[in-house]
């Protein structure tokens, strides 16, 4: 029965494809694959869907907890079984809601409601694999808290600021990359420009490092945008129409705003 059910939510999804490019297919291909392999706990082909960073991330921290005495020896692939069954880490919806692309990454929204994920797949091998990079390290972020620092220096290299975020569950992105030198972007303000504040900061407790990419998904509006480094200084757009076809700002020092 359950496998009847799995049959006939990927023929509706199948459905739903038509009228979507070659390489939209191929993404939800993938997507429905990974479901299907999650579903049956085929762990192994459920890897091979994985971008080369997401396997070597999972391959580290499994190292760690295997140093911490939990019997995961060095394998990656017991970590992703553990992480599936015991979280909320690949929760799969079967609505596809958008795949959108910008040049080898492609970013599949899905979901209902106020419940929408957004998935990242990376162009590797000449197919698209799933990023887990940012969810891992947003875990990795969380079996830190309450750890002394002394004792996470084995982190340092696992822990490091994902590739990209995403965030919110609008229909439009506005994109974000760290490039500027040596420093990381601390606070990210997305305000409607009628607005009398700048609103919640969306990067909360996380921080932009350098190279390092954020979408946020925001409704159709005109924003305001600041962003606020490690040293203070701030970065503001004005006036910004976001649409459907999104906005990507690559930040660097030119954009810093003069001192008051």
């Amino acid at each position: 029965m359950k496998k009847e059910l799995l049959v006939t939510a990927l023929l509706m999804l199948m459905v739903a494809c038509i009228g979507w490019s070659s390489d939209q297919r191929e993404v939800v291909e993938n997507y429905n694959s990974l479901i299907e392999y999650a579903d049956e706990e085929n762990w192994n082909d459920l890897s091979k869907g994985l971008s080369e960073g997401s396997i070597q991330l999972l391959d580290e921290i499994a190292t760690i907890y295997t140093e911490a005495g939990v019997p995961f020896n060095n394998q990656g692939e017991e970590l992703l079984a553990s992480l599936v069954s015991d979280t909320d880490l690949l929760s799969f919806s079967e609505t596809i809601i958008s795949i959108n692309f910008r040049n080898d990454r492609a970013l599949l929204q899905s979901g209902q409601g106020n419940s929408v994920d957004t998935y990242e797949f990376l162009m590797e091998g000449r197919q698209w694999k799933l990023n887990l990079v940012p969810m891992l390290n947003s875990f990795l972020a969380e079996i830190m808290e309450g750890i002394p620092p002394t004792e996470q220096n084995s982190f340092n290299e696992t822990s490091s600021t994902p590739t990209y975020i995403s965030l919110g569950n609008g229909t439009c992105e506005f994109g974000l990359r760290n490039d500027l030198t040596n420093l990381s972007l601390w606070n990210v303000y997305c305000s409607p420009s009628n607005s009398d504040s700048w609103g919640e900061d969306w990067l909360a407790s996380s921080i932009l490092g350098s190279g390092s990419e954020i979408g946020i998904w925001l409704e159709e509006d005109v924003y305001d945008i600041q962003l606020v480094d490690s040293e203070g200084n701030t970065y503001t757009l004005w006036q910004v129409e976001l649409n459907e076809e999104g906005v990507f700002w690559p930040v660097t020092e030119m954009d810093r705003d003069e001192p008051i």
